[in-house]
């Protein structure tokens, strides 16, 4: 919950700084259920001046909703909201500063990922008495402080933080010791603290840093007085590059920017402008049941499971939490607008070495999660919606005996909770006859050992690279291939293949056979093998990846990244903010992918190629650029075209029939250009839009794909 407190601290700038004014406009009044309203907003100091740099937050209903943006020199932002609700709509744009890096530090012994009981310790002054103290503590896994001998705080785990206050009386006017006894049960460790005092003479704040002294055993006469030796605690992170994210925590910046935040009572905001979202007929492309299409959608996004720390770009609807109804059900309308038969819900690491089926407070809110989206599909399928179905991506238990055991409970679970549910009724993906579930075995062991899984269901086991691995041979279906997609054969036929917008390899995503987006050249790519084999169920992969490894601390050998690692070295398809900041690299990539997706689907639909879908594949959208050439490559997949054009600012630049040509730059001004390159002879259903998701076209088009770049001048060279 955000206190009033708390938001005064989340919104606090500069001494000093005084706030600016917002006004926005909107694109329209009146907005279809799912589409993107377009907001611009300008901040402006009392001097007139822009407020360049300030951070910009949008609000929907007096709720956070939308990605954060910063002010440009004009003091300007723009932001592109998709409302899946319908209904009024009152949106309004907060400004606060630009926050700085937090002061706190997740710290602990020298040791990780051992079970221990450490005790930690840091003294302060004060020179005159406290009026009022506060505690912050967020621990992994539980911590008990002590403010001069006395128990003043204990917690299990790092949500849910709420201000303990602390009483004045317990502080002393000259030397004050904190001491904390901690606890790790096993895994990685870490202790969050931040106490607050004030006196007549300001504030004091404690907070977890190297300064403090960490021992292995408790010291003598602990946690009274001051104890001599121990070691430096180490520091593993700031706040916000932790695996964890506190919530709330007054330090933390990014808490504000949470979907769903209320909008604080002192925030220097807009007045609001009202939106009306109109319920509308959602254009969903022919589907085909024995070639279906499936999504897979990774709803990690909670508290105790990822929370945005690594994310690569920024969703349009801000960093959320997959509970939201809201997140769930704009999913839902971008997969019926892109012909998605069925949502893969991804719980497939939670039982790996379990020895009993018994969903702890992480797996819970997976659970949770899905409930959200099975619950808004039969929302949606009641209001007249044709809603994709519902499988789950679980996992298997790598302890023997005890693995089998623990797989079919959570089948058996996964049967009584969930398809026997009558609200979900018919709601539940069915394949050969019965609910469909996949589960990863990356070995293949449980095909070698014959295990016998609960019968109720369709079972499918999935790997990952079978192009390297070759575990399709096996029987099993892919998560990813790492270059060429292999189909998985049964009874002659293809039943099961992948593609994807990109993949790591065994190097992870910095390794030589990593394959990035390449403006969508990857999934163009992969499609060429999906046209070929037709399988009976194609997975694409996929939606809400946004969890990578912290710099200088991936899962692997050193330098190597998996999951995702930046806005070019990443899978997801979601859309995202073109210009926010994320953690490695300055925006992403809009509605390009999802509308990339769209324009395949519906080649994939038809027993025979009449569309074109083109894209560039060199150089990368926003690429900078130098020299008096550059040199141009696209891939295309569907109907041949006759040839090619390149245009460059709209201006004839090269005609040809090869998939590659050179252009001049001579004389281009430096800055940002557009390229674009048109297949003549084609057509095409959808435009792929890096801005605003497309639906079909009342009349096709010749297939085009079109970038920007950046031109530079070379280094020692004038222009």
């Amino acid at each position: 919950m955000i206190t009033p407190a708390l938001a005064a601290l989340l919104c606090m700038g500069p001494v000093g700084a005084q706030a600016p004014t917002v006004t926005i406009t909107v694109d329209r009044q009146r907005v279809g259920m799912g589409r993107t309203l377009v907001v611009t907003a300008v901040a402006r100091q009392a001097n007139g001046r822009p407020a360049a740099g300030w951070e910009m937050l949008p609000y929907v209903n007096g709720k956070r909703w939308g990605p954060h943006e910063y002010a440009d020199a004009a003091g300007r932002a723009l932001f592109r909201i998709p409302l899946p609700t319908p209904g009024k709509a009152a949106v309004r744009v907060q400004a606060r500063p630009k926050p700085g890096d937090p002061d706190d530090f997740w710290i602990w012994s020298s040791r990780q990922n051992v079970p221990e009981a450490i005790y930690l310790q840091r003294t302060f002054r004060l020179d005159r008495p406290a009026t009022r103290g506060a505690l912050w503590l967020a621990v992994d896994d539980g911590a008990v402080v002590a403010l001069n001998g006395v128990k003043v705080g204990e917690k299990v785990g790092w949500s849910n933080n709420a201000a303990i206050a602390l009483d004045p009386a317990l502080f002393r006017v000259g030397e004050n010791v904190i001491s904390v006894d901690a606890t790790n049960g096993g895994g990685a460790c870490g202790l969050l603290l931040r106490l607050s005092a004030d006196t007549a003479a300001g504030r004091t704040e404690v907070v977890t840093n190297t300064e403090w002294r960490v021992f292995g055993s408790k010291p003598e006469g602990w946690p009274a007085g001051p104890a001599a030796g121990g070691e430096a605690a180490t520091a593993y992170g700031r706040t916000d590059a932790g695996a964890t994210m506190p919530r709330p925590w007054p330090s933390l910046a990014a808490a504000q920017r949470i979907a769903g935040t209320p909008l604080p009572s002192d925030a220097v905001a807009s007045a609001p402008v009202n939106v009306t979202v109109l319920r509308r007929a959602l254009q969903r492309p022919p589907t085909d049941p024995d070639h279906l299409i499936a999504m897979q959608w990774e709803q990690w996004f909670t508290p105790l499971n990822a929370f945005w720390q690594t994310a690569q770009a920024v969703p349009l609807m801000g960093f959320y939490d997959a509970r939201m109804p809201e997140v769930a059900r704009q999913h839902l309308i971008w997969f019926i607008e892109s012909g998605v038969d069925c949502v893969i819900a991804d719980w497939s690491n939670n039982i790996w070495f379990a020895r009993e089926w018994a969903p702890g407070a992480g797996v819970a809110e997976l659970i949770d999660a899905t409930r959200v989206m099975l619950d808004e599909m039969a929302r949606m399928r009641a209001e007249g919606y044709a809603v994709p179905k519902m499988t789950l991506l679980t996992g298997v238990g790598h302890l023997r005996p005890e693995g089998p055991v623990v797989v079919n409970r959570q089948l058996a679970y996964i049967w009584d909770t969930l398809v026997q549910e009558p609200r979900y009724k018919g709601l539940w993906q069915e394949f050969d006859g019965k609910p469909l579930v996949l589960s990863l075995d990356l070995s293949a062991s449980y095909l070698k050992e014959g295990f016998k899984l609960d019968d109720r269901f369709t079972i499918r086991f999935m790997g990952v690279q079978q192009d390297v691995g070759k575990t399709d041979e096996l029987g099993l279906w892919s998560w990813m291939d790492s270059q060429t997609p292999e189909p998985t054969m049964r009874d002659g036929r293809a039943e099961g293949m992948t593609v994807s917008v990109g993949c790591f390899g065994a190097g992870g995503w910095l390794g030589k056979d990593a394959r990035g987006r390449r403006n969508g050249a990857t999934l163009i790519e992969d499609w060429r093998a999906a046209l070929k084999h037709r399988p009976r169920f194609l997975q694409v992969h996929q939606f809400q990846e946004f969890a990578g490894q912290l710099e200088g601390k991936p899962v692997a050998p050193p330098n190597v990244y998996v999951d995702s690692y930046s806005a070019e070295l990443s899978d997801d398809i979601e859309p995202t903010s073109l210009t926010t900041p994320a953690y490695r690299g300055e925006g992403g990539w809009g509605f390009y992918y999802l509308n990339l997706l769209r324009s395949l689907v519906d080649l994939y639909r038809r027993p025979v190629p009449t569309t074109t879908v083109l894209t560039i594949a060199r150089p990368l959208h926003r690429q900078a650029v130098t020299g008096d050439a550059l040199t141009v490559e696209w891939l295309w997949v569907g109907k041949r075209p006759r040839s090619f054009r390149v245009l460059l600012d709209g201006k004839p630049a090269a005609a040809t029939g090869a998939e590659k040509a050179t252009i001049s730059l001579r004389g281009l001004r430096l800055g940002t250009h557009s390229l674009r390159v048109v297949a003549e002879g084609s057509q095409a259903n959808y435009t792929l839009s890096w801005t605003e998701d497309a639906l079909p076209l009342p009349r096709p088009e010749p297939a085009a794909s079109e970038i920007l770049f950046r031109l530079g001048a070379a280094k020692g060279a004038a222009r």
